[in-house]
């Protein structure tokens, strides 16, 4: 299976020779052009939203994470709210 088969061209070369750039999204499955998509998995989905909805987290979002530091305290044991 090659990696671009979950995308398909939209549109044959012909009268509308212009719109052959044009591919459809993975999640919406709308065409778009991929110059302007706000994705940053541009050949994959055609917006940010998109890219959001069907992976859950975002590529930008996932640059710009920073790992929590792990300390060496022990957590505190849950207190119920009905005991003391």
């Amino acid at each position: 299976m090659n990696a671009t088969d979950d995308r398909e061209t939209t549109i044959p070369a012909g009268r509308d020779a212009e719109f052959t750039g044009l591919i459809r999204c993975k999640r919406c499955n709308l065409s778009y052009t991929p110059s302007k998509s706000t994705s940053a998995l541009r050949l994959t989905y055609c917006s940010f939203l998109c890219e959001l909805g069907d992976l859950g987290f975002s590529m930008q979002g996932l640059e710009h994470m920073e790992r929590v530091k792990k300390t060496d305290e022990q957590p505190k044991e849950p207190v119920s709210a009905g005991t003391e």
